[in-house]
């Protein structure tokens, strides 16, 4: 648990000194979303490294279950192997809901550092809604309401906190 917790902190203060860690590049390349090399001006590199694995986790956790969706709807992955994969999803974002709200207990935490730790939260609140609204579709065809909720209000937070245009 401690060593989540350290991993926790570690994300979160790379994530404030390095608000650029994730960048849309140029539409050359397809408008795709890609790391920052160039450091903030005395960031630690293994913290600035950690951040910027702590926003490739909420971008690719959110397409991972877009694309689990698409695969479900395509009968290219059974009903069983999507409601395994939602609820591991699901359990691993519990999981940094956890230790992120350890952070939270934290005193030494700044006004703008405790702001983005509830965001990211908050993302991954959103993330598991979206993962029960998918294991809900799972089980009935015509139940994508909270699917559909909790993937735009997903996105609408990550690309907030990734700074994706």
């Amino acid at each position: 648990m401690r060593r989540w917790m350290i991993g926790a902190m570690i994300i979160a203060t790379a994530l404030i000194a390095a608000q650029s860690a994730v960048a849309q590049s140029d539409a050359s390349s397809g408008g795709s979303v890609s790391a920052v090399n160039d450091l903030a001006s005395g960031a630690d590199p293994a913290l600035y490294a950690v951040g910027a694995l702590g926003a490739s986790n909420l971008y690719t956790s959110y397409f991972l279950l877009g694309t689990l969706a698409d695969g479900y709807a395509t009968a290219a992955y059974t009903a069983s192997f999507a409601d395994e994969l939602a609820r591991d999803v699901i359990g691993l974002n519990e999981s940094s809901i956890e230790v992120l709200e350890d952070l939270l207990v934290d005193d030494g935490l700044g006004g703008d550092d405790r702001a983005l730790v509830r965001d990211m939260i908050r993302a991954h609140e959103l993330l598991t809604r979206q993962a029960w609204g998918l294991i809900a579709y799972v089980e009935d065809a015509s139940d994508t309401d909270e699917w559909f909720e909790y993937r735009r209000a997903a996105w609408e937070l990550i690309t907030e906190l990734l700074n994706i245009e």
